[in-house]
C-alpha cells in the first residue's frame, strides 16, 4: 500500500514545475502524517527538487514517450553492435545516436518557459547519452522522476565499454589526458596574459591619478594667481579713478 502511494505521489510531484515542487511535497507529506503514515511522509520529504535539466527531461518523458522509446531501442542496438565489434553498424548507429540526442535535446529545452542556458542544454544532452549507454538509466529517464541530470561517465557500464578493444580505450584515455593538458596550458597562458594586462592597466591608472593630482594643484595655483590679479586690477582701477579725478580738477583751473 505504501509503495503504491509513494509511486503515485512521486509521479505527481515530478510532473510539476520546479517552483511548485517544494510546497506540493510538503503538502503531500503532511497528508501522509495525518493519515498515520510517518514512514511514507519521510520518504516523500526525501524526494529531491529536480534541477532545471532534470525537470525538462521529466516533462519530455511525459509529453513524448514514443521518442524516449526510440532512445531505449537505439541504446540496445548500440550496445549490441559494440559487443560484436560491428564497425559498419556502429558507424550508422552512431550517426542515428547523434541525430536523436540533438533532436531530443531540442524538444526538451523547447518545453522551458524561457530560454535555457548552454550548461542546462548540455546536461540534458548528457542525460540522453547516459540513457543510451545503460538500459537501467534509460528506464529511469522514461519513468520521468529524475531529480538531477545524468552524465555518460556515470551511465556507461561494462556492457557498453567492456567489449571495446583495449587499444581504443587506451587511445581515448591518452587523448583525454592530452586535451586536459592542453586545456591546462591554455588556461595558464591566459592567466599569465591577464596578469600582465592587469599590471599594465594598473600602472596606467596610477599615472593618470598622478597627472590628475598635478593638474588639480596647478588649477588651484592658477585660481590663486587669477584671484590676486583680479584684486590688483580692482585696486589699481580705484587708484586710476582717483588720479584721473585729480588730473581733471587741476586741468580745469590751468
Amino acid at each position: 500500500m505504501e509503495s503504491a502511494d509513494f509511486d503515485s505521489v512521486a509521479d505527481e510531484l515530478y510532473g510539476l514545475r520546479r517552483e511548485e515542487f517544494t510546497s506540493a511535497r510538503a503538502d503531500a507529506a503532511t497528508r501522509a502524517k495525518k493519515a498515520g503514515e510517518k514512514d511514507l511522509a519521510a520518504r516523500i520529504m526525501g524526494l529531491r527538487k529536480p534541477t532545471i535539466a532534470a525537470e525538462l527531461v521529466n516533462r519530455l518523458a511525459r509529453s513524448l514517450p514514443d521518442e524516449l522509446g526510440e532512445l531505449t531501442e537505439l541504446g540496445d542496438a548500440l550496445r549490441g553492435a559494440h559487443s560484436e565489434l560491428a564497425g559498419d553498424a556502429l558507424r550508422e548507429l552512431s550517426k542515428r545516436r547523434h541525430d536523436l540526442v540533438a533532436s531530443l535535446t531540442a524538444e526538451a529545452t523547447g518545453l522551458a518557459s524561457e530560454q535555457v542556458s548552454e550548461s542546462v542544454s548540455r546536461e540534458v544532452s548528457e542525460t540522453f547519452e547516459a540513457a543510451l549507454a545503460e538500459r537501467r538509466i534509460a528506464d529511469e529517464v522514461a519513468l520521468g522522476r529524475l531529480s538531477t541530470a545524468l552524465r555518460p561517465e556515470v551511465g556507461f557500464g561494462a556492457d557498453w565499454l567492456g567489449s571495446a578493444p583495449v587499444k581504443r580505450r587506451v587511445k581515448a584515455k591518452g587523448e583525454a589526458a592530452e586535451r586536459k593538458g592542453a586545456e591546462a596550458k591554455r588556461r595558464k597562458e591566459q592567466l599569465k596574459e591577464a596578469r600582465q594586462h592587469a599590471s599594465e592597466v594598473r600602472r596606467e591608472h596610477e599615472t593618470a591619478r598622478s597627472r590628475l593630482r598635478e593638474a588639480e594643484k596647478n588649477e588651484a595655483k592658477a585660481r590663486q594667481v587669477t584671484s590676486a590679479a583680479r584684486a590688483a586690477v580692482d585696486e589699481t582701477r580705484v587708484k586710476l579713478d582717483d588720479a584721473e579725478a585729480v588730473l581733471a580738477e587741476l586741468t580745469e583751473f590751468d
